[in-house]
């Protein structure tokens, strides 16, 4: 179970989702938010709820394309996760999904979020406080991280998109990202094919220049243990 804030933040891990479905796991995409106020300049679309029904069909797009099941929507408003009586209630609903789905492995941002991002942040930590209550010692609870070592010497392309990254992505240190999942190339063309959905997010050309910078990460994709680990994993379910 990959639970997320916004409709498009499962783009950075898309290739293992694509991998795993065709392994025959069963996956669940949850999302968090409406993405309502997901305003950008080349779509034109104003904040509100068109802008969040667009949004959703990108996301059935994606798991569609990815061969997963549709996505579950908790339907926040986008960017409304601090307030108090939204903490509460997502905490529900939250539990209420570990207890449904049972899920062998949980996969969401880490505490960085990202990219320092509020709404990331406050479901990293939400996930994070159900796990440590309801999980039995068979499941495991996995952070998405982008390497320090990539980005410092690896994002060489010279695009708008990369450059933001450059300033704001949040990153660790590769010895703690002991999961190091690798993806073939067929994998990360499906998960370059499920982003392509999210056009009311990305231009053709951002979605390109973001999987390019993907593929320079070894063809892998790191996570980070919630509670640490030195052993080296090389599958999520191991």
């Amino acid at each position: 179970m990959a639970i997320f804030a916004h409709p498009d933040d499962e783009i950075v891990i898309s290739p293992i989702l694509y991998k795993y479905a065709k392994e025959g796991a069963t996956i669940h995409l949850v999302i968090v938010t409406d993405g309502s106020k997901g305003v950008t300049p080349h779509a034109n679309i104003p904040a509100g709820d068109s802008l969040a029904s667009i949004r959703a069909q990108e996301a059935l797009c994606v798991t569609k394309t990815l061969g997963i099941n549709p996505p579950t929507f908790l339907n926040y408003t986008d960017g409304d996760l601090a307030l108090n009586e939204n903490l509460f209630s997502l905490d529900d609903k939250i539990d209420s999904l570990f207890i449904k789905h049972h899920p062998e492995v949980v996969i969401t941002f880490g505490p960085y979020g990202e990219y320092g991002h509020s709404d990331h942040r406050m479901v990293s930590n939400i996930v994070t406080e159900v796990f440590q209550r309801e999980a039995s010692e068979t499941q495991q609870l996995l952070y998405y991280g982008f390497p320090k070592e990539s980005k410092d010497h690896k994002l060489k392309l010279n695009t708008n998109l990369v450059t933001w990254f450059n300033e704001n992505l949040k990153t660790t240190q590769k010895r703690f990202l002991t999961y190091k999942i690798s993806f073939s190339q067929e994998d990360l063309k499906l998960g370059h094919e499920a982003s392509s959905c999210h056009k009311s997010q990305y231009t053709a050309e951002a979605i390109d220049d973001l999987f390019s910078m993907m593929g320079q990460t070894d063809s892998l994709v790191y996570f980070r243990p919630w509670n640490g680990s030195k052993a080296v994993r090389n599958d999520i379910f191991d």
